[in-house]
């Protein structure tokens, strides 16, 4: 089979490898597209964190057709979405669809054969997630994977009314998509995005923008979503939360922020909660979403087959992308 292999300073090769072999409890999926998450950034520019042996690539989101089942309850020739992320499923989190907080060793990822930009992947079967017959590819890699299950798992955690203001601080992918669920939810969206593509982008899905915080000083929001991860990003969006209101943090940040307790949470009565991936009791929701919510396909500027990703992947580092799909069937 073939599959991308990153090999550091942002190149990428497509390696001919063995056909992946599943093992109990794993199923064998054939890719029809996989997905770029911002996550990758770093395997891509420092290479491949897998064992020797397996996919070289930090790809986590696909979708695709089942080769062969496992334990599962799909059949040969079933178009599947690709869950990341599987729990221990005998704990009572995991009978309660909520993965993520699995009780036996944390959650886990569900990839058994490396990096899914391939054209054929072994995963934990309980990783595999239903998606209808009138959903695409590309549709399929954006429904079950972060680009829809982060916002999606956001609004269900954080809730918001008609009417509601909403800031969105980084306008990627993931952060495109929040803005769009919450635009399609009712409320007034505002957006702050330092890329120029990338505010032209949200502009093209009706989200107003500017270039910088510092040019919503005086803006207070209902909800805002945080998906920099930038400490001094996290600090200001706890400071434009309106007295009262929720801070939702959704990009990742493992340094220390600055936050002082009681003018923040106990004055100003700042809610400051997160949200990660997503899980089985989320997925129906997504579905949804899916088939009645915005348009998700409007997310993504670069829809390229294996042969031609080293272009977009190059266009992905510079931030001069939105959601890039990797075709590979």
């Amino acid at each position: 089979m073939r599959a991308l292999q990153c090999e550091g300073d942002g190149r990428v090769t497509i390696a001919d490898l063995p056909d992946p072999k599943p093992r109990d409890g794993e199923a064998l999926i054939r890719i029809e597209a996989s997905g770029l998450c911002g996550s990758e950034r770093d395997s891509l520019r420092v290479g491949s964190s897998w064992p020797e042996g397996l996919v070289g690539n930090g790809g986590h989101e696909a979708c695709g057709i089942v080769v062969e089942p496992g334990e599962s309850r799909f059949q040969p020739g079933d178009r599947v979405g690709l869950s990341a992320i599987v729990g221990c499923n005998a704990c009572v989190r995991c009978a309660a669809g909520q993965e993520l907080f699995c009780r036996s060793g944390g959650p886990q990822g569900s990839s058994k054969s490396g990096g899914w930009h391939a054209e054929l992947v072994t995963v934990d079967a309980r990783a595999l997630r239903e998606l209808p017959a009138h959903v695409d590819a590309l549709t399929g890699v954006l429904v079950s994977g972060d680009t829809l299950g982060v916002p999606a798992r956001g609004l269900r955690r954080v809730p918001t009314s008609v009417g509601d203001r909403v800031l969105v601080i980084g306008l990627g992918p993931v952060g495109l998509a929040h803005a769009a669920v919450r635009t399609f939810a009712g409320c007034d969206v505002f957006g702050v995005e330092p890329s120029a593509y990338r505010r032209k982008l949200a502009a093209s899905l009706g989200i107003d923008t500017v270039s910088s915080i510092d040019d919503v000083t005086d803006f207070r929001a209902r909800l805002v979503i945080e998906c920099s991860g930038q400490p001094s990003c996290i600090e200001q969006a706890l400071d434009l939360a309106d007295g009262g209101g929720i801070v939702l943090q959704s990009g990742e940040c493992h340094t220390e922020v600055r936050i002082k307790p009681s003018d923040t949470f106990i004055r100003r009565e700042i809610t400051y909660t997160g949200s990660w991936y997503y899980t089985s009791e989320d997925y129906p929701a997504m579905l949804d979403l899916a088939a009645h919510g915005p348009r998700l396909d409007a997310l993504c500027t670069h829809d390229v087959t294996a042969d031609d990703a080293q272009a977009a992947i190059d266009d992905f580092l510079a931030g001069a992308s939105g959601k890039v799909i990797v075709r590979w069937s």
